[in-house]
């Protein structure tokens, strides 16, 4: 079967590659053991694979796209990442949620005073942990602790950002972006949460390239 790849994430050693099948799945390709990709993958938004793999037996929701590739070779790329998303929106027609941040993961996330989102094994799991999201307000660049997040201006809501591109100070209106949930993480010997964090966004020109040192090494 034929993958899209959709997102390229740091993990404090490793990259999260999700992707989107030809029948419109959410997958995150792990490897034939079960970890994730190496942090220097080839591995890049838009490339199309075709791939054998295996459903993953021990998924701990809402962490179900975990797939385990067995093989895959290279099809093609897409010409731009505009075309990328036509297909996922015209031909797969992939789910996206569009509005505030109220609408993600179906209006299951918890928020903390600092405005993260995340859930919990004490409130409702969500079906899935990644998604599409057309936001109905700019988020606007804010970091904090040398972190860089995003922030929607209504209610106080800030999103880690960790995914591979140069960040932009400004995200539009309208823009299409890719949230998922990191993996169940205690950090304070408290209950394991999931905290909602942006992976990408498609259409927006590159910046003009800084100093900046936007991901430190994260514990998820």
């Amino acid at each position: 079967m034929d993958v899209i790849i959709v997102s390229k994430t740091h993990m404090s050693n490793a990259s999260c590659v999700g992707g989107v099948l030809a029948n419109g799945r959410f997958v995150r390709l792990l490897d034939s053991n079960g970890f994730n990709q190496a942090s220097d993958t080839q591995l890049e938004v838009g490339d199309v694979y075709t791939i054998t793999f295996s459903e993953r037996n021990d998924t701990r929701p809402p962490h179900v796209e975990d797939i385990l590739l067995n093989s895959m070779e290279h099809k093609f790329s897409f010409s731009s990442i505009e075309k990328m998303v036509q297909y996922l929106t015209e031909k797969l027609k992939v789910n996206i949620w569009r509005g505030s941040t109220e609408v993600l993961f179906d209006g299951k996330l918890q928020w903390t005073s600092g405005g993260s989102g995340y859930i919990s094994e004490s409130g409702e799991i969500p079906d899935n942990s990644v998604g599409f999201w057309v936001p109905d307000k700019d988020l606007t660049r804010k970091d904090y602790n040398e972190k860089v997040r995003y922030s929607y201006p209504i209610k106080w809501r800030n999103i880690s950002f960790v995914g591979f591109q140069r960040p932009v100070d400004k995200i539009p209106t309208g823009t299409l972006v890719r949230v998922s949930l990191a993996r169940w993480w205690s950090p304070n010997e408290d209950e394991e949460r999931c905290y909602l964090q942006l992976s990408g966004w498609y259409g927006l020109p590159e910046p003009e390239e800084t100093n900046d040192n936007p991901i430190d090494d994260l514990p998820f």
